[in-house]
């Protein structure tokens, strides 16, 4: 039993620092316009060595070459380490949450090993972890550039409605479960936001990198590997080699006490396993918000300077999203005027379909994982134009930024959008008391949201459970899935556990 808990640990652990040293490519490259196939392999900055793969070993090649470049001796960045460890932290805190801690009820739980676990809910993790892989690859960027490029949350979107698609919750009651009527209105709506994605990218006059707000950016170095800039003292991701054995030391003691709960040879708790990776993601956002850039002076310029027409702008985008508003309103009716097409709906969303080969597929319901990852993506992305349009009329200057309303709608797909609801409210605390800290280091007008977005949406994911057990919290909760079954004359409602 050791012996298993320990190779699922450690390949989940060797998971996470290799999808984390792709990440610190994808940090580096795309801010400057450097592409990811070419070159294909890494190089020095400095000298522009290629890197042999025994050189590219996440952590133990830091390690070994004592954080120097093998060839000319350059400096290695102490942020590609953290990064490749804070992936794993990610990946083991979402593992203990899912089947060692068992604090999701959507999943198997009781006297089931680990191996069983993984078999039967291995997609619900993995759109997990693709999910937070792009977060923390959009956290890093937006922490420089305040810049959100939505590419990765059209990916995790899409991955997200595949692995939804392929799993089955266990129990009825372990996801949120939208009843006929909402989930009709979602996949409406869904569809005309992607009528109106169409135009908009069919269109002469829109510009694709409008999408990722990249107009922040500082001008990047020609699209080159022999002009790749040198990564020196001043790099955006900068924290003393002290942080690296920190966040080295904590991911091996959270992997000790994983597999000492789930060997059952003691009993250690699930909060403090938890929390204090969520403390040292929250120590490392504070230590880069600190840091003053020119993107600083830049976002509050153009912020400033797009003052006068925002409220045009909120209006646009109102007119934007009416199609979908009209779509859902057609769903709305359908449900509550058309029984025989309701009576469809049920049907297809409640139809099973039993693969006695695939254990995880033995009460398959696909249409079901669809509407889900529907509902949570349109009423996570509602919520946040909600809240960007309203406090835009209300206080003429932009409210909430268009990317990390992506990140809210993609997070929507994946977690629920109670998580997303939840989160965005945490969100609040933890920039505000982030700035508060920062302020004896840096003025600044503009606080860039993406970190705090997605260690809020990770704290959440991860003590949901707590959360939902304060009568105020499970209120309202309830309060939104209540309001649009009055909408759709749906009686059911679905809640999260």
């Amino acid at each position: 039993m050791l012996i298993v808990t320990l190779w699922w640990l450690l390949f989940f652990t060797a998971i996470g620092l290799g999808i984390g040293s792709f990440l610190n490519a994808v940090i580096y490259r795309l801010p400057r316009d450097i592409s990811l196939r070419n070159p294909r392999w890494s190089t020095c900055p400095l000298c522009h060595h290629r890197i042999r793969w025994y050189h590219n070993i996440p952590v133990i090649s830091f390690i070994l070459l004592r954080g120097r470049c093998h060839y000319c001796a350059a400096p290695i960045s102490v942020r590609y380490p953290v990064i490749e460890i804070s992936m794993a932290l990610v990946v083991l805190v979402l593992l203990d949450a899912f089947f060692v801690g068992e604090v999701r009820g959507s999943t198997l739980w009781g006297s089931y090993g680990l191996t069983e676990h993984i078999t039967h809910d291995w997609p619900i993790l993995l759109a997990h972890m693709v999910l937070f892989a792009c977060l923390l690859s959009m956290s890093a960027i937006d922490l420089e550039h305040y810049w959100v490029d939505i590419r990765f949350t059209n990916f995790a979107t899409m991955f997200g409605f595949a692995m939804h698609a392929l799993w089955t919750p266990h129990k009825p009651g372990g996801w949120y479960a939208p009843d006929d009527g909402t989930a009709l209105m979602a996949m409406l709506m869904l569809g005309g936001l992607g009528l109106v994605w169409v135009l908009f990218i069919c269109s002469p006059e829109v510009d694709p990198e409008d999408f990722g707000e990249r107009e922040f950016l500082e001008d990047p170095p020609p699209s080159t590997t022999s002009s790749l800039p040198r990564m020196d003292a001043q790099a955006w991701f900068s924290p003393s080699r002290a942080i690296v054995w920190v966040t080295g030391l904590l991911l091996v003691a959270l992997l000790v006490a994983m597999a000492v709960v789930e060997s059952g040879n003691a009993r250690v708790r699930f909060a403090p396993r938890a929390l204090l990776p969520l403390v040292l993601f929250f120590g490392l956002i504070l230590r880069e918000s600190i840091v003053v850039r020119e993107s600083d002076d830049q976002i509050a310029e153009a912020i400033e300077s797009e003052r006068h027409g925002a409220r045009a702008m909120a209006v646009a985008e109102w007119w934007m999203l009416f199609p979908a508003i009209c779509f859902g309103a057609i769903g709305a009716w359908l449900f509550v005027f058309r029984p025989d097409v309701a009576d469809h709906v049920g049907s297809a969303l409640r139809a099973s379909i039993a693969i006695p080969s695939l254990p995880m597929m033995g009460d398959w319901s696909p249409l079901s994982g669809i509407a889900r990852a529907a509902t949570g993506y349109i009423i996570a992305g509602g919520i946040g134009w909600l809240i960007r349009i309203v406090f835009t009329l209300a206080f003429g200057k932009e409210a909430l930024g268009t990317g990390d309303i992506h990140m809210m709608a993609a997070a929507g797909c994946v977690l629920g959008w109670p998580i997303v609801l939840l989160g965005f409210m945490l969100t609040c605390g933890l920039a505000l008391t982030g700035w508060i800290c920062a302020l004896p280091f840096k003025r600044s007008r503009a606080i860039p949201l993406g970190p705090w977005l997605s260690l809020s949406f990770l704290a959440v994911t991860v003590f949901y459970e707590e959360i939902i057990s304060w009568p105020i919290v499970d209120n309202v909760i309830l309060a939104v899935p209540l309001l649009i079954s009055h909408i759709s004359q749906g009686g059911g409602r679905g809640v999260m556990p």
